[in-house]
């Protein structure tokens, strides 16, 4: 379960930083959106994930699905002069929902596999969740990390569990997660890591724009 001490930090950077860069965090606090995962997979997501495990299908709305737990991972810091989550794909966290009094919601708490980047671009709501660029800066919601919950592939148990009592219409404005082993009940799907999120100029210059190859993950 997340750590008291860890409980906290807000914008603040805890995890690890790759020689080029790519900031991963372990963990902290976040902010969180909801998307529809099956109309990536047609032209694959920045994970190069373009299909579910096992021939399964998305149900196309919130639960109903197969029972995968995926997110876009919301946020692209840095280091100055580079940036970029780098083998963030096939990371999984432990997000624990927290209610407007403040208190953790352990019964709702579910571990989430990333498998895309949320991007940088306006949001539906005309919101910007993803668009940080360095440690430093936040989104609309005061939070530095962001994840974007791919809905349609989780069951409706999964789905009651982790919204049950939702804050913000269907999402939460704030969770506590902790980076940890995946599992075995939730499977991989190939996946690539990124290098950047586009729209980072300090990422531009840097030159890690680019594919970074199969993850390790």
């Amino acid at each position: 379960m997340f750590l008291k001490t860890a409980l906290t930090l807000t914008a603040a950077f805890v995890g690890t930083t790759s020689a080029g860069g790519y900031v991963l965090p372990s963990g902290g606090v976040a902010s969180t959106t909801q998307f529809i995962a099956g109309s990536e997979f047609g032209g694959g997501t920045s994970c190069g994930v373009n299909a579910l495990p096992n021939g399964q299908r998305s149900s196309g709305r919130q639960g109903g699905g197969p029972g995968y737990l995926y997110l876009a991972f919301g946020a692209n810091p840095s280091v100055p002069g580079a940036g970029g989550p780098g083998a963030a794909c096939g990371v999984c966290y432990w997000i624990t929902p927290v209610s407007n009094a403040g208190e953790a919601l352990h019964n709702n708490a579910l571990i989430f596999k990333i498998i895309d980047e949320c991007p940088a671009a306006v949001s539906l709501s005309g919101s910007h969740h993803c668009s940080q660029c360095t440690t430093s800066e936040v989104n609309d919601y005061g939070r530095t990390w962001h994840f974007d919950i791919a809905v349609d592939v989780m069951s409706d148990a999964q789905y009651n569990q982790f919204f049950n009592g939702v804050t913000d219409g269907s999402n939460w404005k704030e969770v506590y997660f902790e980076q940890t082993d995946c599992g075995a009940n939730n499977p991989t799907p190939p996946t690539q890591s990124w290098g950047c999120m586009s729209g980072c100029k300090n990422n531009d210059a840097a030159g890690v724009c680019d594919n970074t190859g199969v993850s390790k993950f």
